[in-house]
């Protein structure tokens, strides 16, 4: 007769109770919205364009383009001023400046969001260039996917680690102003609120809320006939 060691009968429920607790972060972390697994995350990062000027200070064809371009960017994404950062003074910097002010105020933006900095001379054998912080949406948590499980063999039925990146990620590119993943932007200004009132009035006390018609407002098209009909 074979006789079992108690010790091999346990092994299996040993190695059953440890793969139970040693998963049970796990689980409940799979468990969590997507939301609260992959947030999305807003950050700040400089963007800037150098300058290309002529001996005069005269921003090239090229740097007009580009720099309105990136005017275009700051209105729609922008946060904070819009830095001017020069190298150097003298007149030709001062040209520069002016035509970069010029192009601001063309596409909108506020004298106020303008600001002239200083930069260190030797930045990239740039003199002259236009930087602005604006905000980033990303997922940090899908930038390393973790593919160390095995899919085909899920014991306790849970998602994947990775399972709504792709969609998380989609919903950061759409955003048109990751700002607005923080905080709501501001309401218009409230219209004439006279002509409300008094609609409101008129509809809780069951009068017509439109406005009174005669005779003239019928739209009603003219009987008269043509010379030609008959009588």
């Amino acid at each position: 007769m074979t006789r079992l060691s108690s010790s091999y009968l346990a092994l299996p429920l040993l190695v059953a109770l440890g793969a139970c607790s040693s998963t049970f972060e796990d689980r409940y972390h799979a468990a969590l919205p997507v939301e609260q697994r992959l947030p999305i995350e807003v950050t700040t990062e400089v963007t800037a364009v150098n300058v290309a000027t002529d001996q005069r200070g005269r921003l090239t064809p090229q740097s007009q383009s580009e720099v309105a371009g990136l005017l275009q960017s700051y209105k729609s994404n922008g946060s904070g001023v819009l830095q001017i950062q020069v190298a150097n003074g003298g007149r030709a910097a001062a040209q520069a400046e002016g035509e970069i002010r010029d192009l601001a105020a063309i596409y909108g933006i506020p004298r106020g969001n303008v600001r002239v900095t200083g930069m260190p001379a030797d930045a990239g054998g740039a003199t002259v260039r236009v930087a602005y912080a604006r905000h980033v949406a990303s997922v940090p948590a899908c930038e390393n996917p973790d593919w160390s499980e095995n899919l085909a063999m899920t014991w306790d039925n849970t998602t994947y680690p990775n399972f709504g990146c792709a969609m998380q990620k989609n919903m950061a590119a759409m955003a048109a102003n990751p700002r607005d993943l923080l905080e709501a932007r501001p309401m218009d200004p409230a219209g004439s609120t006279t002509r409300r009132d008094t609609i409101m009035d008129k509809y809780e006390k069951g009068e017509a809320t439109t406005s009174n018609r005669n005779q003239g407002d019928s739209g009603k098209i003219s009987d008269t006939q043509s010379g030609t009909g008959k009588n």
